[in-house]
């Protein structure tokens, strides 16, 4: 089967052009300028030996020529094409049609569309495709607010999030690739060719490049009677649960006094009376619910006491039973932090006693629509914290432990105030584990220091139950800590064996995007990759599902997966391995049948970091998140 996927990236198409660089001996100090252009240190081969050099593109009292083909420096042709792209839109353009972003990410926005709510603007950012060895510049598309209208109906439509209807856009790929290529037709010969410092002239191709995707395996869920299935909510609909729940279980309904009709529909949602979508707990899960192991009580507001007060009854009620407390609130996380300041100290107050919640907004429940497709996933979520295990997948590597990294930092004020880190360890099937703190400190130094110090002992710990071990996080490990680490193996087991211990890093929120050339829903097969260079891939972790052309839900971007250790490059065979054990635990998320597409590893990590981040913000109490079934979910 054909799988191509044209990557947001316009080549060059002129391969040979020379660039002309000044360049000034290297000495500590003030750095150079000139003509409002800022000197930049490099390294550089003059006269065949490499010495360090300030240099510029324009022409300084004290400066040497030098001339400098396309591959002698990436970093250099980079910098020279994105002044290139600059002094075009400056010459062709409008001042009041692009903006120049100098901070971290560097690229040009050349805004298309003004609207009351914001505009429209394609994003162009130099790039070097090391797996073609092509220069060309990244396109992206991005919607602006106006912050009177973030988050609104209209801004979500302009940002192809919604459909026209106000749905959810199942066409989001299709209506991206429509807006890119209407850019392209439109400003392509306005900007296009560029002239390089020093005269040459450099065409850009007005196609995207495209690349020969690699189709990895499909999710294979493994549930009850371990049978396997490609779905998770058909295979547990037909077999079970991989594990269930104790028989002395209780689910808690709490609710303020006006919204007791609510917490009614909640009920019986998810006792499968109300909704086709959900045929109810007994029938999923194996675990009945009815007035012998429900109950529920009034809270008539969500002030600290009466929050306290409530939590102490349950946990005086349940006597020691695993409980669930199904908690209806008029807020949810994802509302602004002046409306759901509760729900932290809902979480905060119940873990104080062991006990996880699930918070369920009455939004969710008074929309038909909504329970509808919520009422499953609610039902999972409560099922796994009572300490069901739902599904697992099929791995590739047996006996591996994948140790998934978060972080997060609480800023005071200019300064950063709290450093977090969490690691949650699962097997390659995604087992949960448990999870660990790496750091929680004030003290930047500190934080560093009990980093490694903790990560190596979960190694330490765990060398003897796993023979593979592999770091995913969504930033770069420090090379020092991930060399420890093998260290400490290699002390465990003598030798260590290439591919033995591995190091993962997974982004997303990247500037890579790509489609199908061969679907008119532009949408790549799930568990597709192209290669980036050596070391990093683009993984689609969710898409069309074979045999299909049509996306049935909304489909996410792809992640950028970058292997960041070991620094001996690994085969191709090994990183496909990897990369699909890193796909099989983004289906591990019991957090819904349709959850985020991120591996839980990661994910799993990130939101423990978040809560612990909002814990310490709001000034509440140390909790041990350590010695608990998965309230994070």
């Amino acid at each position: 089967m054909r799988n191509s996927i044209a990557l947001n990236f316009l080549p060059l198409a002129t391969e040979q052009f020379h660039i002309t660089l000044y360049c000034i001996p290297f000495a500590d100090g003030k750095r150079p300028e000139y003509k409002n252009e800022t000197a930049v240190s490099r390294n550089l081969e003059v006269n065949g030996n490499y010495s360090k050099y300030w240099t510029l593109f324009q022409k300084p009292p004290d400066g040497t020529k030098q001339v400098f083909q396309p591959l002698d420096n990436t970093y250099l042709t980079i910098d020279a094409l994105r002044l290139a792209l600059v002094r075009s839109c400056r010459e062709k353009l409008s001042n009041d049609s692009f903006r120049v972003n100098t901070k971290f990410r560097r690229y040009i926005e050349i805004i298309t569309d003004e609207y009351p709510e914001g505009s429209r603007a394609i994003l162009l950012e130099p790039y070097f495709l090391r797996s073609r060895g092509q220069y060309g510049f990244l396109v992206n598309l991005h919607f602006r607010p106006k912050e009177e209208y973030r988050g609104t109906r209209r801004v979500l439509k302009l940002s192809l999030a919604l459909d026209k209807h106000g749905q959810p856009n199942r066409n989001y790929y299709a209506d991206r690739y429509t807006q890119l290529i209407a850019f392209v037709k439109d400003f392509h010969n306005k900007i296009f060719p560029l002239s390089i410092p020093g005269g040459s002239e450099v065409k850009v191709s007005s196609h995207f490049v495209e690349l020969d995707a690699k189709s990895l395996e499909m999710k294979t869920y493994v549930v009850g009677s371990r049978n396997k299935s490609p779905s998770q909510f058909r295979g547990i609909q037909e077999s079970g649960p991989l594990k269930h729940v104790p028989n002395d279980v209780h689910l808690y309904f709490l609710y303020r006094r006006q919204d007791h009709a609510l917490a009614q529909d909640l009920f019986r949602a998810l006792r499968g009376d109300t909704f086709p979508t959900f045929p109810g707990m007994h029938e999923m899960f194996n675990l009945a619910i009815s007035r012998d192991n429900v109950s529920g009580a009034v809270i008539s507001n969500f002030t600290s006491h009466e929050i306290l007060r409530v939590r102490d009854r349950v946990n005086s009620d349940t006597a020691g039973r695993d409980v669930v407390p199904i908690i209806l609130t008029p807020f949810g996380k994802h509302d602004r932090p002046d409306d759901n300041a509760a729900y932290w100290d809902l979480k905060h107050a119940f873990l104080e006693k062991g006990l996880p919640i699930q918070v369920v907004h009455t939004k969710t429940v008074a929309d038909k629509n909504k329970l509808k497709w919520s009422a499953a996933s609610i039902g999972l979520q409560i099922f796994a914290k009572l300490g069901g295990i739902p599904w697992k997948v099929k791995p590739r590597l047996e006996k591996c432990l994948i140790v998934g990294i978060g972080q997060s930092h609480q800023r005071d004020g200019a300064k950063m105030g709290r450093f977090f880190a969490y690691a949650v360890l699962t097997d390659s099937s995604g087992i949960f584990e448990e999870v660990q703190v790496l750091g929680n400190n004030i003290s930047e130094q500190d934080y560093i220091s009990n980093f490694g110090n903790n990560l190596r002992r979960i190694f330490e710990k765990y060398s003897d139950k796993y023979s593979s071990f592999v770091v995913h996080s969504t930033f770069k490990v420090q090379r020092r800590e991930l060399e420890a680490i093998a260290e400490v193996l290699t002390e465990k087991k003598n030798q260590l064996q290439s591919g033995e211990f591995v190091s993962l890093k997974f982004n997303d929120r990247n500037r890579f995007f790509g489609f199908s050339v061969d679907h008119n829903s532009r949408v790549p097969y799930e568990s597709s990759t192209i290669s980036l260079s050596e070391s990093e891939y683009l993984v689609w972790f969710e898409g069309l599902q074979y045999r299909g052309t049509l996306p049935r839900k909304v489909i996410g971007n792809p992640l950028h997966v970058e292997f960041t250790y070991p620094h001996k490059r690994l085969s191709k065979e090994q990183h496909k391995v990897f990369l699909q054990d890193a796909i099989n635990l983004s289906g591990a998320n019991w957090r819904g049948f349709n959850a985020k597409s991120l591996p839980v590893s990661v994910y799993y990590a990130q939101l423990i970091a978040r809560y612990l981040k909002e814990f310490d913000r709001r000034q509440l109490r140390p909790v041990d998140v350590t010695a608990i079934k998965p309230w994070f979910l």
